[in-house]
Parts: structure tokens; C-alpha cells; sequence
């Protein structure tokens, strides 16, 4: 009987710890490690498209249409599985980070959030080289965490993600001829998955690596626009491009995770 209760005691004390970092009050900071891959196939969509010299639309043109009329493909397949490559740490750590909080013990409210400015300006006396890039992105999240019986836990995520990327391309040549290409991107995504958080590395249980799998519905809206002008002939030629897809696929991942409060 001593022993049956002592082992109750050890197992009551042991999960007691396994709470700790999933119990209301703690504060998760999660980061990426660039060990992804996805599956995605199109299920829907239209698609405009527009070539114009000098705002007069070419012989056959503008044209619509729907998604399978302009797609021999309906997959694709990305993934970033090199984990010995640190030459960009920031793209690979930092991407995808999100900061959650524990309002109950094993359930957190968390966002995700994705920014990137990027801007050159290269001059080389017979051409001007411009690009800019600015993406912005959030990914409010909501998850439900399960001890297992070695202290992990096993977790059920949902999220919905909006974001925009547009990027600004364009050459300035010196005899006044000039190109330019324009993208602006907005999409949103409803995810659903679920992970395992192996705490480890006697690291008083407060990292942990985040394996993860799930599935996402995604819905994109793209406006492509590629202009030239030629000084010569006086001739502004354009080609629009306005593209709006569905899609849904699955995913895997491998994120970091690391949980602060009250049992430091």
C-alpha cells in the first residue's frame, strides 16, 4: 500500500511539471527552422489576361477563362529540407515566427506574423537597376494541448492566415527606354493540424522541438503587370495579368518552440 501511494505521489508530482509549460500564465515564442514541405492542387479559379500597345488591346485580346484552360498542371510540390544550411539563418529561423499565450491550461491563443521591406537601387552609368519587395502577413491561432505519459505533448491547432506580397521590378536604361513589372499578391489561408511537442536537452522543459502535419485551404488573388517602352517608336506596350485561385493541400514541418513564465 506505502508503495502504491508513493508511486501515486511520483506520477502526480511528475505531471504537475509536464503542466507547467502548457499551463495558463505561460508565454510560447515559436520559431521556424526551415524544414517544410507541402503538396498543393488548384481546385478552382479565372484568370484575365490583357496585351496592350499603347491602350490599345492586341487581335485576340483581352481573353478570361477558367483555371483548366490555362493549367496542364493541378499539383505542386515545394519543400526546404537542407537542415545543414546556415548561410540564411534569418529567412530559415525567423520565418513564421508567432508568440502565443496560455489563457487555460493546455489551450493557447497565439499570432503569427511575416514582414519583409527590401529595396536596391544599382546605377551603372548605362542602366538602372530597381527592385522592391514588401510582404506583410498574420496568423491568429488557436491550439488545444494533451500531456502524454514522458512529459510531451501532443497538440490540435487551428488558423487563419491573411497576408499581401508586392514586389516592384524595373530597369531605366540610358537612351530612354525603360521596363517595369508590378505584383501584388493577397491571399488567405484556413488551416487545420496537429503536432507533438517533444520537450528535451534538460533544458528545465522550457524548448521544445514542434513536428507538425495538416492541411490547408487557400484562396489567392494576383494582379501581374509587365509594361516596356521603347523611346524610338514611342511605344508603351503592356501585359496584364489578373489571376484568382483555390487551392487546398497538406503540409509537414518541424518548428521551435520555446515556453517562459512562472516555472523559471
Amino acid at each position: 500500500m506505502k508503495n502504491i501511494i508513493t508511486f501515486l505521489v511520483l506520477a502526480l508530482f511528475t505531471l504537475n511539471l509536464s503542466a507547467q509549460k502548457i499551463e495558463k500564465g505561460i508565454w510560447q515564442i515559436e520559431i521556424g527552422t526551415g524544414i517544410d514541405a507541402g503538396f498543393d492542387w488548384t481546385t478552382g479559379g479565372t484568370i484575365d489576361y490583357d496585351h496592350t500597345v499603347n491602350g490599345t488591346s492586341l487581335s485576340g485580346y483581352p481573353i478570361s477563362g477558367d483555371w483548366k484552360d490555362f493549367y496542364n498542371s493541378e499539383t505542386s510540390l515545394n519543400f526546404d529540407v537542407d537542415a545543414t544550411n546556415f548561410q540564411n539563418w534569418e529567412d530559415r529561423f525567423l520565418k513564421g515566427v508567432s508568440f502565443g499565450y496560455f489563457v487555460a491550461d493546455g489551450f493557447l491563443i497565439g499570432l503569427g506574423l511575416d514582414l519583409g521591406v527590401a529595396n536596391t537601387n544599382v546605377d551603372d552609368t548605362t542602366e538602372i537597376n530597381k527592385a522592391g519587395n514588401f510582404s506583410l502577413g498574420a496568423t491568429p491561432k488557436v491550439r488545444y494541448y494533451l500531456t502524454t505519459g514522458r512529459g510531451n505533448a501532443i497538440f490540435f491547432e487551428s488558423s487563419f492566415r491573411a497576408g499581401v506580397n508586392n514586389t516592384k521590378l524595373g530597369t531605366d536604361y540610358s537612351n530612354g527606354d525603360w521596363n517595369e513589372y508590378v505584383n501584388n499578391t493577397f491571399g488567405s489561408t484556413i488551416g487545420l493540424g496537429v503536432g507533438y511537442s517533444l520537450f528535451s536537452f534538460n533544458s528545465r522543459e522550457i524548448f521544445s522541438i514542434e513536428p507538425m502535419i495538416g492541411f490547408n485551404i487557400n484562396s489567392t488573388n494576383t494582379k501581374d503587370i509587365s509594361t516596356v517602352y521603347n523611346k524610338a517608336s514611342d511605344t508603351k506596350t503592356v501585359i496584364t495579368n489578373n489571376t484568382k485561385l483555390q487551392s487546398m493541400g497538406a503540409y509537414a514541418k518541424i518548428k521551435l518552440a520555446f515556453h517562459l513564465g512562472r516555472h523559471f
